[in-house]
């Protein structure tokens, strides 16, 4: 049986972000959604989240890339910009090695703790923004410790590839990752994947249906090519554009993919190909 997850990133980052998550998830194929719980529309959208949508997989989308820390900021102050903002993805490559360790733990820590002061229980799951969590060592054990103690899944990581190939999809990823920076970093990450404890995530991760690849083209081949007897997460970012949401990179594609996940092009494809939709809840190791 084909089993997918269809994860809507940043929920929280605004109010038209959350409205069009929920929507997607009431009237589509949507799953689950994980939160930027240090923007503020998290709490009010998380309270309407639980009461209109029971069934939605909420987990946490780890964020040290965009907005203000949880932490107070003098106690995570090597993450931060001079405004007390997090560093962007693209500064990271020239400044994550004078990252301080203990600031990334206490930062990762700090976020999980107001998920469950919102939510009033752990998240079904974790992953991160710009999928940062996953770049630094520090951090990447801060996820696996804290997935493993409450028994939760995470969305895959890096993939299980040789560290030079590794290193080459990270440099494709983020372009400042030249192979200089990129091998040594992907070599510890792997090490901290190999100490443990053991990842628990899906088989796959599917991040094709993203920007110029986010059409409904797109979403139906994805979908008629699932694998069988697999699990997969399938990444999206449906979203109406607001105010709130101000300059973010990801804008104009967000309010298209409501239309593509709610379209009945769409349903139906899930529908004839046999494919259950699920949550991270109901993943068992």
């Amino acid at each position: 049986m084909k089993r997918l997850i269809v994860n809507a990133d940043d929920f929280g980052r605004s109010p038209g972000i959350n409205r069009g998550i929920l929507e997607s998830h009431l009237r589509g194929i949507v799953t689950s959604t994980t939160v930027m719980v240090n923007f503020p529309d998290a709490a009010p959208g998380l309270e309407l989240a639980l009461e209109q949508a029971p069934r939605l997989g909420i987990g946490l989308h780890v964020t040290l890339t965009a907005g203000r820390p949880v932490s107070a900021p003098e106690r995570v102050r090597s993450l931060l910009d001079d405004d007390g903002h997090f560093l962007h993805i693209s500064a990271w490559p020239a400044q994550m090695d004078r990252f301080d360790p203990d600031h990334l733990q206490r930062e990762v820590a700090a976020q999980v703790d107001r998920f469950i002061s919102l939510t009033g229980r752990p998240p079904d799951h974790l992953d991160a923004h710009h999928h940062a969590a996953y770049l630094h060592p520090v951090s990447l054990r801060a996820m696996l410790e804290i997935a493993a103690g409450y028994g939760i899944p995470m969305r895959a990581g890096m993939p299980d590839l040789p560290p030079p190939q590794a290193a080459s999809v990270l440099a494709d990823i983020l372009p400042g990752f030249d192979t200089a920076i990129a091998l040594p970093l992907v070599e510890q990450l792997q090490a901290v994947l190999a100490e443990g404890p053991a990842p628990f995530w899906p088989a796959r991760f599917e991040g094709g249906y993203f920007d110029r690849t986010a059409t409904l083209g797109d979403l139906l081949v994805i979908l008629t090519n699932l694998p069988e007897d697999s699990v997969t997460e399938l990444m999206c970012h449906p979203g109406y554009v607001d105010e709130a949401l101000g300059h973010s990179g990801y804008r104009d594609k967000r309010e298209d993919e409501i239309v593509h996940l709610t379209h009945a092009a769409t349903r139906e494809c899930v529908r004839a190909e046999g494919i259950q939709l699920i949550t991270f809840g109901d993943l068992t190791r």
